[in-house]
């Protein structure tokens, strides 16, 4: 049962020091925070209105689509549904680019220290 405490331990300050490291890695908190803020600023400005980005990000597209554009009373829409679904791929693309550079400048991070 020690060893289970140990190993658990040593793998607890593990993930403590790597963290450290990355926290004190000069250029992290500058780039990750400016390219953070300005991924989403992109993201609500891609969009008709913020409240979409939520919904365009978590749901499916056809789903998101039929939530934020009722049809009206003739059975058209207010939006194409083609201009909808390229800026959801837009969107999506651009907030996995963010999660994926920030993710690469942890590990360079990780790595250099």
């Amino acid at each position: 049962m020690y060893n289970f405490i140990w190993g658990l331990q040593a793998v607890l300050r593990e993930a403590k020091d790597t963290l450290m490291s990355v926290t004190d890695y000069p250029l992290f908190w500058g780039f990750a925070m400016g390219f953070l803020v300005s991924t989403i600023v992109h993201a609500f400005l891609m969009t008709d209105s913020p409240r979409q980005v939520p919904a365009v990000l978590f749901q499916d597209k056809s789903k998101s689509f039929a939530r934020l554009y009722p049809p009206r009373d003739d059975g058209s829409y207010a939006k194409s549904y083609t201009n909808f679904s390229r800026m959801v791929d837009r969107t999506k693309l651009v907030s996995l680019l963010a999660v994926l550079l920030v993710m690469i400048l942890i590990l360079i991070a990780v790595i250099t220290k």
